[in-house]
Formats: structure tokens, sequence, C-alpha cells
């Protein structure tokens, strides 16, 4: 089978959860006799707007294209250049069928060029993009919007056009429902997905494989102070503000705070300590990646992430749990299924905001030496090779579909 993966991200420039796993199951399936493909965005300052970069990363062919920096959201949804050169390495490809994961940037015209062509078309969700305009479902106020079925009626108290929008998500839903599967990572965001609007005869759970730390690799054995570890930058999707504001709550200062930029794995630097006024000794670290991510969590004993919003699955946090480190995070959402609070996580009510997160580091750090996730707690976490083997199925009974042309999917997005 010959699959065509899109992604706005890829390695050399590795960046978020959705990146990781078209990486990893773009390898897995190469592994498995696949002819695999890779269409995907590049920083690369020395191309021209909109010129492509040709390149093999461990043996996959890589198309990547590069897209302005700035951009507008109409231009985030649908980018008629990028559309344009999807269809250029549609044709030299020939896919049986094309997977693409989070496109924006590179816009939902790269699956209306697929159907265009009659190609099978599998879409995994990592987020809410494809429904919201604001990407994770949280209000420009800061707080979660905490629907349970998206409504263009809700989302017009948020945005800026409320009709654009409305036009907006009634393409992505006809754009969706016309895929061979719509996949999701967790049960959580499957039905979320359905219920606004998803078919249910093409949305599907397919649970991101997580890497488990390397055969011969051990926690090291220390003294000290606990280490708390943040990876999600100075977000406030990703609850920056509120770890910020639960530390100074707690007022101690017995922990060493390691807080990742991210950014640095796309050659930037986003923080300084002046942004962490807190108590605690801060350590700001680099973003790790497959090659050391033992030693990165090796570094730490508990992993904070209190993202505002109910994630579509959560990565990092079976990432660390699966290597000994407590995770702490709220309830809810895709991120809490593998979690049992007591077992192997502290989960804290998320209604409780800052104040209910600052008791749960205020407790961790009473009695952070006893709290080891317990490995039969982490049992049901996919591998990657279940995750690839099963993604595998989808695509192939995708491929077997083979539906008709439909020239209209190709149309520029209105509004």
């Amino acid at each position: 089978m010959r699959i065509l993966i899109g992604n706005a991200h890829y390695a050399p420039a590795s960046f978020g959860g959705a990146t990781v796993i078209a990486e990893e199951t773009a390898a897995g399936l190469r592994d498995r006799g696949h002819e695999v493909f890779v269409f995907t965005s590049t920083s690369d300052n020395t191309l021209g707007e909109n010129r492509i970069l040709r390149y093999e990363h461990h043996g996959i062919p890589v198309v990547a294209m590069r897209i302005p920096a700035v951009r507008t959201i109409s231009q985030e949804y649908d980018y008629p250049p990028a559309t344009e050169q999807f269809d250029h390495v549609l044709e030299a490809v020939q896919p049986d069928v094309v997977h693409l994961h989070a496109v924006q940037s590179l816009g939902s015209g790269l699956v209306a060029a697929s159907q265009a062509r009659g190609i099978p078309t599998v879409v995994t969700v990592h987020d809410a993009w494809w429904l919201c305009e604001r990407q994770f479902m949280i209000r420009a106020t800061g707080e979660y919007c905490a629907q349970t079925a998206i409504d263009p009626d809700i989302c017009s108290t948020c945005i800026p056009d409320p009709a654009g929008h409305r036009a907006r998500q009634s393409r992505s839903l006809r754009l969706l429902n016309d895929c061979a599967a719509v996949l999701a990572p967790s049960a959580f965001w499957r039905d979320l997905m359905v219920a606004s609007g998803v078919s249910p005869q093409v949305a599907a759970v397919n649970g991101n494989g997580v890497s488990r730390p390397k055969p011969q690799w051990r926690r090291t054995a220390r003294n000290g102070p606990a280490r708390i570890g943040y990876v999600g930058g100075l977000s406030p999707v990703k609850g920056y503000p509120q770890l910020v504001a639960a530390l100074q709550r707690i007022r101690r200062s017995d922990y060493e705070l390691l807080v990742v930029d991210s950014f640095s794995n796309l050659g930037m630097v986003t923080m300084t300590h002046q942004d962490w006024p807190v108590a605690g000794l801060v350590r700001l670290v680099p973003g790790y990646n497959a090659d050391n991510i033992d030693e990165f969590f090796d570094s730490i004993d508990v992993l904070v992430f209190p993202s505002q919003w109910k994630e579509s699955y959560g990565l990092t946090v079976r990432e660390a749990v699966l290597r000994g480190v407590w995770p702490i995070l709220p309830e809810g959402g895709g991120t809490a299924e593998h979690m049992v609070s007591g077992r192997n996580a502290t989960v804290y009510p998320r209604a409780g905001g800052v104040a209910a997160l600052a008791e749960a580091l205020d407790r961790y750090l009473d009695r952070w030496t006893d709290l080891t996730p317990d490995p039969s707690a982490n049992e049901a976490i996919p591998t990657h090779d279940q995750q690839v083997a099963e993604l595998e199925g989808y695509l192939l009974e995708a491929a077997a579909s083979a539906p008709q042309p439909r020239p209209e999917a190709a149309q520029p997005a209105s509004g």
C-alpha cells in the first residue's frame, strides 16, 4: 500500500504531540512494508514562501513547503498555495490512501484535493481545529468553553466573524464526513466529534501509541528536593498562568521547577527566568525528542499538566507515568482516561482551578518520596506497535473503498 501522510510539522522540526504520532506511525507503517511519503511545512528561511524542500528522514521521502510566518485565520484554515502544492504531490505519488493529521497552516484544502481525485482519505483529529476557530475550545477570556457538542451558535459569541465561522464549520463537517474514516485518539474525543456532527459511521478510535523506556533504562536514585516538570511553555491553554499562581499560593520553596521550552526544537527561545516568579529553583531546559525522552523524565519526579481544555489524549502524561513520574492533572477529557487518582496520578477537580492545583501540589510535596505510579494501572496504555497495527487496518479498509472523484470538493472555502 502506498500511503501519503500530511502533518503541519515533521522531523527534524518535531513539535507537538500530533507530530510525534505522525512520525511514529509513518515509521511503523514503513516497517510493515508499506511505501510511505510525507507532506509537511518548513520554517527554513532560505526558501522563498510557498517553495518546497525535498529530503528523506529515516528513509521516508518528505516534501516540506515554506508557509508564510504570518497568516490570517482564514489562511490557517484554507491556504490555496498549500492545496496546489499538495495536489502536485498527489499527482507524483499516486497514493492508495491519504492520512492527514494536524493540518493547520497547510489547510483543509488538503482533504479537498485528495477527495477531488477520488483518493480514499483518513483524517486523525488531534484537537478541535476542524470545528473550533480557536482550536482548543478556550474562549478569549481564557476559560474552557465546556461544550459537549461544538455548536456554531455558541461559537458565534467567541469569534469575530460568526457567519464566516458557520461556513467554515459546515465545510469541515462536509469534508470530514466524506472521508473513509475520521480517527480520534480517545473515546472521549470520538464522542465529542460525533456529537458535533461527524458521522458515527466514519468516526472511530485509534488510541495514540506511547513510547516505552528503553529496555535497559532505570530511574536514577537521588536525594534532594522534589523536581517538578512542566512542558506547556507560556501558553494559557496549557495552564502556565495557573501553575505560576498555584506555586505562589503554596508559599514554599522546597522544589526545583524544570520548564521545557519545546520551541527550541524549532530553533527558538520563548521564555526567560523572569517569566517564572516562583520561590523554588527554576531551570529552563530544551525540548526533548525520541532520542532523549528517557533522560528528560529521569530528571523530574512529578509532571504538572494543568491544561485548561479537555485534551483529546495527553501524550506527555502517559509518557511520564510509563517512566515512573507522578502526574498531576485536572479531571476529564482524554488525558484522564488512563489515570487513576491515587494509583498512578493525582487527578484534581477541574472546577477547583488554581486552588485545587495548589492543594494537589502542596500535598504532593509533603509526601512525594512515597508516590510512585503503580505499573498495573498503566497496562491499558497502547504501544506504538498496537496503534500502528490498528491504524493499518483502517487504512487498508479505506484503500479498498476507492471512492469516486468529487470535483466540487476542490473548491476553496468561502467566508
